[in-house]
């Protein structure tokens, strides 16, 4: 094993960072400083801007329903190039060597599922031998091989999982997610003016941040951040500053942590029998849909998932009835932050709120790190900037 004489960062750059060659020369920059800074440095990339969304559009243009195999193929293609831009691009500066690395040649295993694999091991001696050479490895983000050597791909955050899980495997001292926003906000930045960086945050409240639509982290990344005790650090990928470190310190009780908005959701309603609808959440667990909501009451059910599961879902629906429908037009409002559920003061002040802005929500959801509400489309935006300035804004609660 590789002697340990430096410090090892783990930085992963999202696609907007390397949407044009200009960006590719800027992140380029950035890596070297950051080696020069006296570490070692292994680089996590995406595919360049939406390369991606064009290899999907692409894909169903030549095939209405391409097998997931061939999809993990082509849409592996992105991050390949990516790579070797990026290890371009830090050479043509002539200060460090930088060599580019597959998941397959990194020695990334994982599972078979192509289109959401999970890792079960990282071999990691290439990067290791690169390293003891004082090269930059860049990696390539996204995807695996399979134990019968199929290419996998790891789904949505799946460079964020990669970064993370790389970080475990190689012991690493921090990882760097660097991305156009310079850390987590108590809100979107976009939707929300008044947003304010968090400056620490705790994984649980970071975790359900991820599970409420944040898009700042992958929730897979944070699980496997909390449990192999690595530091994740949010910066930019313009300046190279660190906003935001999530870390397992506790922060407090009582106070709200952020507001967040799950506008991918598709509510699907059905009439089925108590004991067959609770069958249901099994199922798709064993499909790996992920069930943002669910009521199952006198015999009349609603399950929350995202828009583009909704068809997938609505497949073991219809096994067991066909009294079934899909609406579109709900979003998920989240409260996150510490002893914050139904019955503490918070909850009394949020509900109130919603009152006098004559928000119509209509399922509640409870626990003690968030509470969440399911709310019109047409009048999340409302909610979301009211809950903000009452919490936020106006620090009523500090």
């Amino acid at each position: 094993m590789m002697k340990k004489t430096r410090s090892l960062i783990i930085q992963k750059y999202g696609g907007s960072s390397l949407a044009t060659t200009d960006h590719i020369r800027r992140v380029a920059r950035h890596i070297t400083e950051r080696k020069a800074a006296g570490c070692d440095l292994v680089v996590v990339v995406s595919a360049m801007g939406s390369t991606t969304d064009g290899l999907v559009k692409l894909a169903h243009e030549l095939n209405p329903n391409p097998e997931p195999r061939e999809m993990d193929m082509l849409l592996s293609c992105g991050e390949q190039i990516s790579i070797a831009a990026v290890a371009l691009a830090i050479n043509s500066i002539g200060r460090y060597q930088a060599i580019s690395l597959t998941g397959a040649q990194v020695g990334i295993f994982t599972d078979s599922h192509h289109g959401s694999a999970r890792i079960l091991e990282i071999y990691g001696e290439r990067i290791r031998s690169a390293l003891a050479e004082n090269k930059i490895v860049i990696v390539a983000g996204f995807q695996g091989v399979s134990l019968d050597n199929e290419i996998t791909t790891l789904g949505r955050g799946g460079s964020d999982t990669t970064a993370v899980a790389l970080a475990a495997a190689l012991k690493a001292d921090d990882c760097e997610i660097m991305s156009d926003i310079d850390g987590i906000y108590t809100a979107d930045p976009k939707k929300v003016h008044s947003a304010r960086r968090i400056d620490k945050i705790h994984y649980d409240l970071a975790l359900e941040m991820a599970a409420a639509g944040a898009k700042m982290l992958h929730k897979t990344s944070i699980e496997f951040a909390k449990r192999h005790k690595i530091n994740l650090s949010l910066g930019s990928s313009l300046s190279g500053h660190i906003g935001t470190t999530v870390s397992g310190e506790s922060l407090g009780k009582g106070c709200i942590t952020a507001i967040t908005v799950d506008e991918d959701v598709a509510i699907i309603r059905f009439a089925l029998n108590q004991t067959d609808a609770l069958q249901l959440p099994a199922l798709f667990s064993q499909n790996r849909i992920h069930l943002k909501l669910w009521q199952s009451v006198h015999g009349l059910g609603m399950a929350g998932v995202a828009r583009g599961d909704s068809n997938y879902a609505t497949r073991f629906i219809r096994n067991k009835t066909t009294d079934i429908s899909i609406e579109h037009d709900w979003a998920l409002l989240s409260l996150i932050g510490d002893g914050i559920g139904v019955g503490s003061t918070i909850a009394q002040q949020f509900f109130d709120v919603m009152r006098d802005l004559n928000i119509d929500y209509k399922a509640v959801m409870t626990g003690d790190l968030f509470l969440k509400v399911l709310c019109p489309l047409s009048r999340v935006k409302v909610a979301l900037e009211g809950v903000h300035r009452k919490f936020i804004d106006l620090d009523t609660l500090t």
